[in-house]
């Protein structure tokens, strides 16, 4: 894969910082992919965790895929609350699984070792509607997958969270639209949160009509905008230094769950860049990470 795609497909966006301040360079891609998180906390190194689980079989270019899950377990845990990671990219043509970048790799155990079973998963997800659509299928089947499979992963079914990264924000839609009573929380770091025109820049084909289809069915803003019923909680962790653009689509959802009295926590990081929590090893990154677990570990106890 080549090595622009692949910038595409992590970050989903062209770097594009704000005038008034100049962040680090990125450093290469390779080396991104290979980074783990900022921040950790003690235990992450007695987890368990159950690898290629095979939770659904697609056709990817006329030939059967398998779609797999990674499981991370506290140890000697049963059946505590579970966090699905969703990540920004897809299976085609990625030169590895985004399950075994390190900062879903570092997640997972870091979840664990806080008291969750954390699923990360593969999904197709090329750009562009199609593939935005087969991502929130696969989104959804994985999601009945652990709720069908909850005794044999140690998870409570009745106790989901998801957390999205980048594009994987837009996997959050479906569970704003009709929210699940299970799906007791939802976290969201540097994510995309609208569709828009640019959205899918260079991506041949896409026609207006087709964005705005999207935006009805994938714009968490939109989603917010148009609920008539109580909408579950929100976590976002917002990187001042991403994109305009992208921020922008932050923006419209912060303002958007506000005008609906949603609940929703909201952390800037100001010298933040896209994907903070793994580039940017300061306090205000790990006071984001640490909050947003905090987050989680509230709305996933007990009964709701």
């Amino acid at each position: 894969m080549r090595e622009g795609v692949f910038v595409s497909a992590f970050l989903l966006l062209a770097w594009q910082p704000r005038a008034a301040q100049q962040p680090a360079p990125m450093p290469p891609i390779e080396e991104m992919y290979r980074m783990p998180l900022v921040y950790s906390v003690p235990g992450m190194d007695k987890i368990e965790v159950r690898r290629e689980v095979v939770y659904k079989s697609v056709e990817i270019k006329d030939a059967k895929s398998a779609l797999k899950l990674d499981a991370y377990f506290p140890a000697g845990a049963a059946q505590a609350p579970a966090v699905v990671l969703i990540s920004g990219g897809g299976v085609e043509g990625a030169p590895r699984d985004f399950r075994d970048a390190g900062v879903y790799q570092s997640y997972g155990r870091l979840l664990a070792a806080s008291g969750f079973v954390a699923i990360s998963y593969s999904k197709r997800y090329a750009r562009g509607p199609a593939g935005t659509t087969s991502g929130a299928e696969d989104t959804r089947d994985l999601v009945a997958y652990l709720r069908e499979h909850a005794a044999e992963l140690h998870l409570d079914k009745e106790r989901i969270a998801l957390w999205a990264f980048s594009a994987g924000g837009l996997m959050l839609a479906p569970f704003l639209h009709e929210p699940p009573a299970y799906v007791r929380a939802l976290a969201c770091f540097y994510c995309v949160s609208d569709v828009t025109q640019d959205s899918w820049a260079g991506v041949p084909g896409i026609t207006p009509e087709q964005v705005e289809r999207a935006a009805a069915m994938f714009s968490t803003a939109n989603q917010i905008h148009g609920a008539d019923h109580i909408l579950t909680p929100l976590f976002v962790g917002r990187a001042g230094l991403d994109s305009p653009g992208l921020n922008r689509t932050i923006d419209r959802l912060v303002q958007e769950a506000l005008s609906k009295n949603m609940s929703i926590e909201v952390w800037n990081h100001p010298a933040g860049r896209h994907g903070f929590d793994i580039l940017d090893d300061n306090a205000r990154s790990r006071e984001i990470i640490a909050r947003a677990i905090a987050f989680l570990r509230h709305n996933l106890a007990g009964q709701p």
